[in-house]
């Protein structure tokens, strides 16, 4: 996918919660036909394909997107973009191949999961130790693709 001048890669991990959002909108879609749009899934979704297709390829160094340390200082060139205050999805950018790598989205379930009910910044972290998503940029974009809608 191609967006600002950005191929927009994504990980599988990403890919995943992306589905299972889709599952969510098209199920809300099918119980309210009229009222689905106030389902929060669904508002969810259009703001995460906002967030993705458009804030962050419109200019990925953002200051904000920055993390300083939270990651601890081995993971300072990973990326997050916040979705209210709940939501920071994770990312990888190279400026010179034009390319973004979308990775992560913190969301209840995957917390849940993890044990953590609060703290997506650790949830990640301890992805990242265990190779999922990989740290090494090439192997990241040999583990994502271009389309995520399977």
């Amino acid at each position: 996918m191609q967006r600002h001048g950005w191929t927009l890669l994504f990980h599988d991990n990403l890919i995943e919660q992306l589905m299972r959002l889709r599952t969510a909108v098209l199920r809300a879609q099918e119980n309210d036909p009229e009222g689905f749009e106030s389902n929060s899934n669904v508002k969810f979704f259009r703001a995460l394909i906002q967030l993705i297709q458009d804030q962050v390829p419109g200019d990925p160094a953002r200051h904000e997107y920055r993390q300083g340390n939270t990651l601890g200082p081995a993971y300072r060139h990973w990326r997050r973009a916040k979705l209210g205050r709940r939501y920071p999805l994770f990312f990888r950018y190279d400026s010179t191949a034009k390319v973004i790598v979308y990775a992560w989205i913190n969301d209840a379930q995957t917390l849940r999961l993890a044990g953590s009910k609060s703290d997506p910044y650790a949830v990640f972290e301890k992805m990242l130790g265990r190779g999922n998503p990989p740290d090494d940029w090439n192997a990241l974009v040999l583990a994502s693709r271009q389309d995520w809608s399977g």
